[in-house]
């Protein structure tokens, strides 16, 4: 039997709403998220379509991107599908083996995830947390252990449904996202300022991680490993568009966006970017 996490969520001030993604071609985009991703389509326009799970979405894709995703510049590293116990994650495995599509699968400690990319060379990561194997340094915050090895067989063991074709668990959400900052320090900075928290701080390391209130703090990283001071991705080449940040209480996001010099307020929400340029929209 499968081993549930932690009830997620319950202490944190913020939470994903959908990822909006640039890509360039809408065709091979319904072929990865629907046939590898294993998201079901949700609604579909001319140029944009929403994929998910059967009762909410977690990715749209705009028809923008002229190039595919283009290496060495600031904006998206990767973002990440959390599954909520090892079964989901099994049957993510499942689909990429036996569909033949490349992965990468990864034990950090806090979680256990496989990455892969997407037709444009978008990554896309399926991650489980697991925060209470984290090891801690002297000051009480998680330490930065270095990769190793996921051992999927052990995790295959808890494979339920052979069922290549089914929709990913309704309870998967947006957990986290990883940035190329072109300065981590403003970037770190910005985000305790609209109410992340620090969880791990390495600038020798060029990389900042931080949390929104519970026990997993990767909800939020940043780092400059691609090189400093990198622009921003060109406009028209695959990537982020924006991702969405959904405040449990209202007061604090009032809070917030009068802290905020610069924002601009529309029906859908409240828009800023962060240092690098990144768009997020606040709710």
């Amino acid at each position: 039997m499968s081993v549930a996490i932690k009830e997620i969520n319950t202490k944190e001030i913020t939470s994903f709403g959908p990822i909006h993604l640039k890509v360039s071609d809408l065709e091979k985009a319904t072929l990865f998220w629907t046939r590898i991703a294993g998201l079901k389509l949700r609604s579909s326009e001319e140029d944009t379509i929403e994929f998910g799970s059967e009762n909410k979405t977690l990715v749209v894709v705009h028809r923008s991107a002229k190039t595919s995703y283009l290496k060495g510049f600031s904006g998206l590293y990767h973002f990440a599908i959390h599954v909520p116990d090892e079964a989901a994650l099994a049957s993510v495995i499942n689909r990429l083996n036996q569909r033949g599509y490349q992965y990468s699968p990864v034990d950090h400690t806090m979680s256990k995830a496989v990455y892969f990319e997407d037709m444009d060379g978008i990554t896309v990561e399926y991650t489980l947390e697991t925060p209470g194997r984290e090891v801690t340094d002297t000051d009480g915050r998680a330490s930065m252990s270095g990769p190793k090895p996921l051992d999927v067989r052990g995790i295959m063991q808890h494979l339920e449904d052979d069922n290549i074709d089914k929709i990913i668990d309704d309870r998967c959400f947006i957990g986290h996202i990883h940035l190329y900052a072109n300065n981590v320090d403003k970037s770190n900075e910005f985000y305790k300022k609209i109410g992340f928290t620090q969880s791990r701080y390495k600038p020798q390391m060029v990389f900042a991680d931080l949390g929104s209130g519970g026990d997993f703090g990767h909800r939020i990283a940043i780092n400059s490993w691609h090189g400093h001071n990198r622009p921003l991705a060109p406009s028209d080449s695959a990537g982020l568009e924006h991702f969405q940040l959904i405040f449990k209480d209202k007061a604090r996001l009032n809070q917030v966006i009068g802290d905020l010099a610069d924002y601009e307020e529309t029906a859908e929400g409240y828009w800023i970017q962060d240092p690098t340029g990144n768009k997020i929209l606040l709710n």
